[in-house]
Parts: C-alpha cells; structure tokens; sequence
C-alpha cells in the first residue's frame, strides 16, 4: 500500500483519504472562480474532476451498501474536529431522503479514531 507523509512527520495518512478530505474541504468552502479574462479559466482542472469521480464513487457505495465509506465519515470527522453533531448535521443535509443513523451505521468519530489508531502487535513482541 503506498503511504504519503502529510504536514507532520508522526501523520500518515492514506492517498484515499487524504483525497476524499481534500475534495470535502473544496465542496464545503469551494475557492473563489478565477476571472473571466484569466487564461487558468480555460485550462483543465484536474482536481475538479477527480472529485466529481470521488464523489461518484460515494454515491455507489452508498447505493450498494446503504451505508457511507469509512474514509467519507473518518474525513467529515477530522473536517469538523470530532464533533459529532457537526458531521450528523452535514450528513443530514447532504443526503436528505436517507437516515443519518443508516448511513454512519453506529460509526462515530470515536469509534472511527479507534481505528485508526489501533496498534497491531509486532511481530517482535509476540515471539518473546
């Protein structure tokens, strides 16, 4: 699995995950468009695009598994700083005709932050 270092050297964060924050954070407080005369309106934007297929992508999920991907919820608790009712909030808005209580299926920052803090044993340890 291929690890990317973020601003600090002790987070370590996944490219799907780090993505998906990043495509949260455009969606939520998008840049302001470029001017009308700039020659950067006309070009390519890639990072347009890889959200649209990011959140495409969420929107399968959530169509066959009734629930949100984890990165999706872990990214909405690290946006909004583990406040629970934040993240039930912008997933309430966000996808009105289904229930919250489904889509985060009894996931909470908490339990989500468990994760991915979880310690495995080395394999050192469990030889001696």
């Amino acid at each position: 699995m291929l690890l990317l270092v973020t601003g600090s050297v002790n987070t370590v964060a996944t490219p799907i995950s780090t993505t998906v924050e990043r495509c949260l954070r455009l969606q939520l407080d998008p840049p302001p468009p470029p001017p009308a005369d700039s020659e950067s309106r006309s070009r390519l934007d890639i990072s347009r695009i890889i959200c649209r297929d990011l959140f495409r992508s969420v929107a399968i999920f959530l169509r066959t598994t009734g629930k949100l991907p984890p990165d999706y919820v872990a990214a909405l608790c690290h946006i909004f700083h583990d406040n629970e009712q934040n993240v039930e909030r912008h997933v309430a808005r966000t996808f009105r005709p289904y229930d919250f209580h489904t889509l985060l299926a009894g996931r909470t920052c908490a339990t989500i932050r468990k994760r991915q803090h979880a310690v495995s044993p080395s394999p050192l340890s469990s030889s001696m």
